[in-house]
């Protein structure tokens, strides 16, 4: 049975991973004093807690889908009738034009029943063409004319299946590209659609991969984007496709985005980032150890609102370093409760302790868990 991860699952993941990266990058070198007493209560009996202002800092986001090059069209050529491979004329790896000649089957007598079909049609036509005079004058009937008739549309058919039967004997490519696979060699007998080689067109190509539910939502046809390909080179493109429908399996979108390639040379498969720029956004760098989750699972921070009550303020995981982590999704600015923030519930009203802070600033990288940190009203 296949288990699939609800907001609650993947947000608690990413919780998780940014809180192992700044562990394991050495972020908590010293354990800092950490006092078991909660928060000094006022005389007005509102719980102390410190907050800090902080400013945004307005920071161009992309969203990154892991993906691969692939072909915009692969069509692999099959034989239409039953034949022996008798030539071979384009190798594999090789380009071709559309309608160049790849490979040659053995045409057998369909040469000489298209010469037959189309003398037989001649023929036809003019008996045809006398029945009808003759019906002019009354001297045929209608079963007469019909019977010609028939017989010319019978002999226009044969003339069209024999044609069409040795044309079949020509393996031409459907377009232009690149000849990826061959399955068939000079002698080989095939019979109807028996697989005779593929021919792959990047030209353009494109970068495929799978967006999460998250990163779908901020891709859409016609956005301008770019791909990191693993060779180093940067191409820019458009989004062409997103997918209306997750995957069941995966629950992932898929994403095409369609890059512009004259000279229609490129490897199928070759690994890939794709970037869709998006608007610039306020992004904030704050310890992990200030990262909650509500209880829908959401992602995000502590707060106080204008009244000094303690809100839950949502937030996307940016980017993670070996000091912290940088969230977006704030706004231009916000008040994080970045002490005391563990005793205290939604909705409650505090008595803030507010430290100004920009979010170029990184002092609170160091900051104690606020499940068991406590400010102390008396410590300056």
């Amino acid at each position: 049975m296949t288990t699939r991860l609800n907001k609650g699952h993947i947000a608690a993941l990413l919780l998780s991973a940014a809180l192992i990266l700044w562990m394991a990058a050495g972020s908590l070198q010293s354990e800092p004093d950490i006092s078991t007493n909660r928060p000094l209560a006022l005389d007005n009996g509102l719980p102390r807690v410190q907050v800090t202002h902080m400013q945004g800092e307005e920071v161009q986001r992309d969203v990154i889908v892991s993906a691969h090059t692939a072909p915009n069209r692969r069509v692999e050529v099959k034989s239409e009738i039953r034949a022996k491979v008798i030539a071979i004329h384009k190798r594999k790896g090789e380009s071709v034009e559309r309608g160049e000649l790849i490979l040659e089957l053995d045409a057998r007598d369909w040469p000489a029943r298209v010469k037959q079909a189309a003398a037989a049609l001649k023929q036809r036509r003019i008996e045809a063409d006398s029945a009808r005079q003759l019906a002019a004058k009354g001297l045929a009937n209608e079963s007469q004319l019909a019977q010609a008739e028939t017989a010319l549309a019978n002999a226009e058919a044969e003339l069209t299946h024999a044609s069409i039967q040795l044309d079949a004997t020509k393996i031409r490519a459907p377009f232009a590209g690149i000849i990826d696979q061959r399955f068939v060699e000079t002698g080989d007998f095939v019979k109807d659609s028996t697989p005779l080689l593929t021919v792959l067109d990047f030209s353009p190509y494109i970068v495929k991969g799978d967006a999460s539910e998250q990163e779908a939502a901020d891709i859409h046809i016609g956005d301008n984007a770019w791909a990191q390909l693993i060779n180093g080179e940067r191409v820019e493109g458009t989004v062409r496709y997103i997918a209306a429908e997750a995957n069941e399996r995966t629950r992932t979108f898929a994403v095409e985005v369609e890059i512009e390639n004259p000279g229609g040379k490129m490897t199928s498969g070759l690994t890939a980032d794709i970037h869709v720029p998006q608007p610039a956004t306020h992004a904030y760098f704050v310890s992990p150890a200030l990262l909650i989750l509500n209880d829908d699972g959401e992602l995000g921070l502590k707060g106080i609102d204008a009244d000094q009550r303690v809100v839950f303020l949502p937030a996307k995981l940016l980017k993670a370093d070996n000091t912290g982590i940088w969230l977006y999704g704030l706004g231009a600015e916000a008040d994080i409760i970045t002490l005391g923030g563990g005793f205290v519930e939604y909705g409650q009203q505090v008595e803030p302790v507010f430290v100004i802070n920009g979010a170029s600033e990184r002092a609170n990288a160091a900051v104690a868990d606020d499940d068991s940190a406590t400010y102390n009203a008396n410590a300056e």
